[in-house]
């Protein structure tokens, strides 16, 4: 095999080091470095703290500001009034990342009015379906589909453009022009991307993300390239990013026109007309570019992506995880290498996910071959170009240790920024000075820093790589820190502005905002800040305290304190505290303006809601910080009350969010509804890496009705649950410890140096459920856990006594309840590895409870038989979520789903096994019901006599009854009108003439048969002759009757037979005497019988 990765093994890994990389140079020298690099300088701003679940902005002209939330909200923040507030919302569908993405202002905006966005629309258009299924897809196909199953989550997100109303100040959303869509697979994790950005042509840039998961099925923090049969087509990147048909994973360029649509301008990386390529691609192999940034005056596109989560490389599989930054010439289409390869021409493996075994090495300095099953493009692709930055957990496999040194944080999150260009001519004080001019900004997600790039436009290199405003300075200059920043631009003042996401998830975080970073030499402006007591009431009068004293000057001087407490534009008290009464009801905000000494202001608002109280919630369980296993289902029970409302809570409206946190950020998963319901975790969860720090995320919400006049309110909660398994270095704060690289260790990192007074913290924790604990470690002597702080007393103690590796176990039973913080510490001399708890914790162990009902309820018929068809109808409780039901008709060999009703229908007995299965895949004991079904009624036979006939007496009329079901249950018969004994009946003992046989059969069901028969007995010479023959032989008749009885007869015959018909009177007529005579027939019915069957054929002659 060809290893294309052999060569970064062999060296522990080949460094793609540019030539003026670490230039030498003290740039602290350069002119104006002084002032520039003195970060008291600068002054960050907050904008506001009002942004929902925060993703892009866009700065106006007159420096207000437009940002978007994810679900569809966009904010218009007026630093100047203090104010923010929703001006739109789009409707998007939100599943995982999916939802509202970019806001970009048209270069013209200032004349034209518009301004692009970049969506998932919540309703579609087709050949697509017209909504998408909720929740999320599924990883492989369910029994019995086929491929086409898929295409119910086939969608996509649009790029667009909508005017501005100036005099609404608000979107024009009637004037939406649909540009461009771009497919994608819904119902999965991850990677939208959507910035947009124009060049000085006028051309549209767009950034696509892979449409691909972090954690694809057997990739294992390497490159998701997973086709194998029968898994969702989602899983494999080579589908888009690497293929040249796709618009996915990609950055476009094209020229839009008047009417929304778009031409294809000159030199992107597929002329028009190419066989198998779209001509909208200007760089292709990317994975997730969320942040572009096209600057004409480099001539350069240059963006930020995220990479694969492996912690080390993979003789098979390929190199670590890295992030990038890249830039390239406007004239200068690339091909990013992504999924083929990353850095410097590490080439992945193309690795064969079906069995799990190592193929050859991609080759992406010649041009990879895309052998996708789902490839629509190119087979061989355009040779890769290398990253221009790189980076990863292990700053010694980089060439640029400072862009994991800048911050300890773990885990990596590249957002492209702008380059900035000192304008002399712009008269704004705010501006950054010359020094930054031609520099590009960079946000590091997940570090939390910014940072400056000086680079050799436009195609590279990086010659010099500087942290810009460091978080340590910001502290220092009592100024919000930098915390998560998901975008940085410029504005027309020359100030940076930042969109900060914060620590959460999924949710209007506390801790993000949108900041402006102003040069500011000297006295800085006061930051102000407001506490209100109550913030909402659900009727009218409401008096509100106001108190502004937790306002800030930076230099620490004086604050006068001016209120506008009615929101009419007019400030009309002072003082740093304050009350207001509210008689009126309705949505207020309050603003605080707060004025330093030499007259620098900072304002602020809240909202004051009376009339509608928000709602809150409770989430009984499980309780944050708990733990599970991964593909373990959590089960979640969340109650209600609001002022207004009541504690009736309307399940349909309580939300939750579930999603993999990584290290600071998280991929959302899956979403649903209600107020029971369990979480399932993926079991592939640790195939992001076994370096990589992952637990679970919810956020829990609920809006509730609004009142009086006052809008919906919402509030929501937020939850992290911890996996059992805890690699030490995950912990998230210590002291005194250090990290050291260990190839033994199960995360390929130790902690050493737990010294006696050091330790290791987690939080939140709740050890419910939890039974024992079992520490990887090694050395000598004692690990302790304890509870709210590093000097509590211990609770649980491990004894450490080994050279190697080894794992000991310490018994949880008594520990703390509730949710807290975790410490470890040590007596010293010990190396930890990994802590995992055991226990069922909060995970859901618990199976449905299952039950059939049946309809009829109660049987029909007789003895336990219906008689027609009976719908069956399984249905099952649980804890958390029944995920299936499930039956079987063959005692248990083969099961199906139970959705829907079954109906029985088929005759006889049918038993109808049942069971349940709920998303943490616990099985219930199957149940059984027994269904006798009989619709079809007994049969009925009469022999000897048939309706309507005349029938001689000699013989018997019988009757019987079959039923194949129930069987016969009874069987009656009457004969004209009376009840009859038994089944058969004597002809002879009845008078000749008509008769009326009714037979009635009763099946066990209770289903009858009756059949009637109308028949004449007759006798005639011959018929006589075979009843006297009869009973002679049953007995009736002696010998001697017999002989002489037959005598007579057969005299009869020879004269009937030779016309002598007195004759044979004569001989009928002895006949007669003759059977009146006991000695001839004994039985009197028989002696009756005959006399007067002969006298009737005497008549006859």
């Amino acid at each position: 095999m060809t290893s294309g990765f052999a060569l970064v093994l062999a060296s522990g890994l080949a460094l793609a080091t540019p030539a003026a990389a670490h230039d030498g140079v003290d740039h602290g020298t350069e002119p104006g470095a002084g002032l520039a690099l003195d970060w008291s300088n600068y002054e960050k701003v907050t904008l506001t703290k009002d942004t929902g679940e925060p993703i892009d902005m866009a700065v106006l002209p007159d420096r207000r500001v437009l940002t978007t939330a994810r679900n569809g909200d966009i904010r218009l923040v007026d630093p100047d009034a203090g104010t923010t507030r929703v001006v739109n919302t789009i409707a998007t569908y939100n599943n995982s990342e999916d939802g509202l993405q970019t806001i970009t202002l048209a270069p013209d905006f200032e004349e034209s009015g518009w301004v692009y966005l970049y969506y998932a629309p919540r309703t579609m258009t087709g050949p697509y379906p017209t909504t998408t299924p909720s929740g999320s897809a599924p990883n492989t196909l369910p029994a019995g589909q086929t491929e086409s199953y898929w295409d119910q989550w086939k969608g996509y997100n649009q790029l667009t453009r909508v005017k501005w109303d100036e005099a609404a100040d608000k979107l024009d959303l009637a004037t939406e022009q649909v540009i461009l869509k771009v497919e994608v697979q819904r119902g999965q994790c991850c990677h939208v991307a959507g910035d947009v950005d124009f060049d000085d042509q006028g051309n549209l840039y767009l950034a696509t993300g892979d449409n691909t998961p972090a954690g694809t099925p057997g990739a294992n923090g390497y490159a998701p390239n997973n086709d194998a049969p029968g898994y969702n087509p989602g899983f494999d990147s080579r589908r888009g990013a690497g293929n040249t048909n796709d618009l996915r994973g990609k950055i476009l360029r094209i020229a839009v026109q008047e009417d929304g649509s778009y031409t294809i301008p000159d030199g992107n990386l597929f002329a028009p007309g190419t066989e198998k390529t779209r001509p909208e691609i200007f760089a292709m192999g990317v994975r997730n570019p969320f942040r572009i940034d096209v600057d004409p005056a480099t001539n350069s596109v240059s963006w930020g992506d995220y990479g694969p989560d492996a912690g080390a490389p993979n003789p098979d599989r390929g190199p670590m995880g890295y992030v990038e930054w890249q830039t390239t010439s406007i004239d200068k289409p690339i091909n990013g290498g992504w999924p083929y390869c990353t850095g410097d021409h590490f080439n992945y493996n193309e690795w064969n996910f079906e069995t799990a075994t190592p193929r050859e090495f991609f080759d992406c300095a010649a041009g990879a071959k895309n052998n996708s099953r789902w490839n629509t493009g190119l087979s061989t692709l355009p040779p890769a170009t290398s990253a221009t930055l790189y980076y990863g957990d292990n700053n010694t496999h980089q060439p640029w240790p400072e862009l994991t040194d800048f911050s300890p944080a773990g885990g990596q999150g590249p957002m492209g920024g702008p380059v900035y260009h000192y304008d002399a001519d712009n008269p704004s004080p705010t501006k950054f000075p010359e020094y930054w001019d031609g520099k590009a900004f960079f946000a590091e997600f997940s570090q939390d820093y910014l940072a400056a790039f000086t680079v050799d436009w436009p195609s590279g290199p990086v010659s010099h790589i500087e942290q810009f405003l460091p978080n340590t300075d910001l502290e220092t200059n009592r100024q919000p820190i930098t915390d998560s920043p998901i975008d940085i631009e410029f504005g027309p003042d020359g100030s940076l502005y930042v969109l900060d996401y914060g620590d959460g998830f999924f949710r209007a975080n506390p801790d993000a905002g949108l900041y402006r970073i102003d040069y500011s030499v000297g006295n800085k402006a006061p930051r102000a800040d407001i506490v209100a007591d109550p913030i909402s009431s659900s009727s009218a009068p409401l008096t509100v305290e106001f108190d502004g004293s937790g306002s800030v000057d930076p230099e620490g001087g004086a604050l006068t304190y001016d209120w506008d407490l009615d929101g009419d534009g007019t400030f009309d008290a002072t003082g740093a505290t304050t009350s207001y009464t509210y008689d009126e009801l309705g949505r207020y905000t309050a603003r605080l303006r707060v004025t330093d000494a030499e007259g620098r202001r900072g304002i602020t608002s809240t909202s004051i809601s009376v009339g509608n109280v928000a709602p809150t919630i409770e989430v009984s369980t499980p309780a944050e910080g708990g733990f599970f296993d991964w593909g373990q289902a959590v089960p979640f029970k969340v109650a209600t009350d609001d002022a207004e409302d009541g504690d009736a809570t309307v399940c349909s409206r309580v939300t939750w969010t579930f999603g993999l946190g990584h290290d600071v950020h998280a991929h959302p998963l899956s979403q649903g509804t209600g107020c029971q319901f369990a979480i399932p975790t993926p079991a592939d969860a640790t195939e992001h890496g076994e370096t990589e720090n992952i637990y679970g995320v919810v956020v829990i919400g609920y809006t509730d009705n609004g009142a009086n006049g006052v809008p919906a309110a919402r509030s929501e909660v937020s939850m992290i649950l911890n996996p059992k398994s805890q690699e030490v270095e995950w912990a998230d704060a210590s002291e005194g410890v250090a990290i050291a690289p260990d190839e033994t260790a199960s995360g390929l990192r130790k902690v050493t140096s737990l010294d006696a007074g050091d330790w290791l913290s987690w939080k939140p924790v709740n050890l419910a459920g939890i039974t024992s604990a079992k520490l990887r470690a090694s050395g000598t002597g004692t690990v302790q856990l304890r509870w709210g702080s590093a000097d509590a007393t211990p609770f649980a103690s491990f004894d450490v006594d080994s050279q190697d590796w080894s794992e000991t176990t310490s018994d949880l039973t008594g520990a703390p309840t509730g949710s807290g913080e975790l410490f470890v510490t040590s007596t010293g001399g010990v190396t930890l590895d990994r802590i995992k708890f055991v226990g069922d914790g909060f995970a859901d162990v618990t199976p449905p409870t299952v039950s059939a009902t049946l309809d009829p309820a109660q049987p029909t018929g007789q003895n336990g038989w219906w008689t027609g068809n009976v719908s069956v109808t399984v249905t099952a409780t649980d804890n958390g979520t029944v995920a299936s039901r499930q039956r079987s008709t063959d005692g248990g060999q083969t099961w199906e789903n139970a959705a829907n009703p079954l109906t029985v229908s088929a005759e006889g007995v049918t038993t109808v096994h049942y069971r349940a299965t709920d998303n943490g895949g616990n099985v219930s004991e199957a149940g059984k019901v027994v269904v006798r079904i009989d619709k079809t009624a007994p049969q009925v036979a009469v022999a000897g006599v048939s309706d309507g006939a005349d029938v001689g007496n000699s013989g018997d009329a019988s009757w019987s009854a079959t039923d194949a079901t129930s069987g016969v249950g009874s069987v009656a018969a009457t004969l004209d009108g009376a009840a009859v004994a038994g089944d058969k009946l004597a002809l002879w003992r009845l008078s000749l003439g008509s008769h009326t046989l009714e037979v009635t059969a009763t099946d066990r069901a209770g289903r009858t048969t009756t059949k009637k028969v109308t028949f004449t007995t007759t006798t005639s010479l011959t018929e006589l002759t075979a009843l006297t023959e009869r009973l002679a032989r049953s007995g009736e008749i002696t010998p001697a009757g017999e002989s002489v009885l037959e005598k007579r007869l057969s005299q009869a015959a020879k004269h009937v037979a030779a016309g002598r018909y007195a004759s044979a009177r004569s001989q009928l007529q002895e006949y007669v005497d003759l059977a009146a005579s006991p000695v001839n027939v004994t039985d009197a019915d028989a002696r009756a019988a005959l006399q007067r069957d002969a006298r009737a054929v005497i008549s006859q002659l």
